[in-house]
């Protein structure tokens, strides 16, 4: 296996509150593991532990065999990249100067624009198909437009492993089935690492390697992604039930909550 990154009994603080404790995992080359997990489970703390903005209290994260804590930020942002939630229209830059921003880990404030720089961008603008809106205004995209720049920054970067933190809330359905597609390629045909927070549980368990279960801070579960869909792991996890059938198009199953009777309701 080819190791890119590991985390050993990491425990994250803040204010004397603890956010994350003894997490274990490991990322290896082409690997896509999904983070899932009830909202306040410590999904977004732990991405922000892998990019060295969340300082950790305990254990450890190595990147490549180094410690991700003697790392520069350059150098870490040379090996990770990093898409947020679908927010990007709020970012008053064209589509064009945006996507250059993720070439500033290979540049100095007196850097000219070379052409490895130009070389990886226009991949990263073909591999994401935006190049009909590059001269467009961040504030003028859609939703499904926006994460596809924001995910061609990430690209410009050149890095092995990708973060991405619920790529498709607040998408519409065509845009979330389009934005996991683009994703699946950047694993599958460009060997790209995936860390993904999602709360889609059924995506996660189809779609990805491993998958990594989160619940008040603490793993509560951790393997691979196809073995979670049992009814006893994801009641544990989301404090629901849940049923289980075949999808009508692939025949693979998934889980669907169950409804509330109506002495609940």
């Amino acid at each position: 296996m080819n190791g890119i990154l590991t985390v050993k009994k990491l425990g994250v603080e803040v204010a004397g509150k603890t956010l994350l404790s003894d997490i274990n995992f490991e990322v290896d080359r082409g690997d896509y593991l999904c983070i899932l997990g009830p909202n306040g489970a410590g999904k977004s703390t732990l991405l922000k532990a892998l990019m060295g903005i969340n300082k950790t209290s305990s254990g450890e994260i190595t990147l490549n065999q180094q410690p991700l804590s003697q790392l520069s930020q350059k150098l870490r942002a040379q090996h990770i990249s990093y898409v947020p939630q679908a927010h990007g229209r709020q970012l008053n830059f064209s589509v064009a100067d945006f996507i250059k921003m993720g070439r500033f880990p290979y540049q100095s404030a007196f850097s000219d624009w070379t052409l490895a720089d130009k070389q990886a961008m226009d991949r990263a603008i073909e591999i994401t198909n935006i190049n009909d809106f590059l001269t467009r205004q961040m504030p003028s995209l859609s939703g499904g437009e926006a994460q596809r720049v924001m995910i061609a920054a990430a690209l410009c970067q050149q890095t092995p492993l990708l973060l991405l933190d619920e790529p498709t809330s607040f998408l519409d359905p065509h845009h979330q089935v389009e934005v996991h597609h683009l994703i699946r390629q950047l694993n599958q045909q460009h060997n790209i690492s995936i860390i993904e927070v999602s709360h889609d549980l059924n995506h996660a368990a189809h779609h990805s390697e491993h998958i990594l279960a989160l619940k008040h801070g603490k793993t509560l579960w951790y393997g691979p992604s196809a073995e979670l869909l049992q009814a006893d792991h994801l009641q544990a996890l989301y404090d629901q039930q849940f049923v289980f059938t075949a999808h009508p198009q692939t025949g693979a199953m998934v889980a669907l909550p169950c409804e509330l009777s109506s002495e609940m309701s």
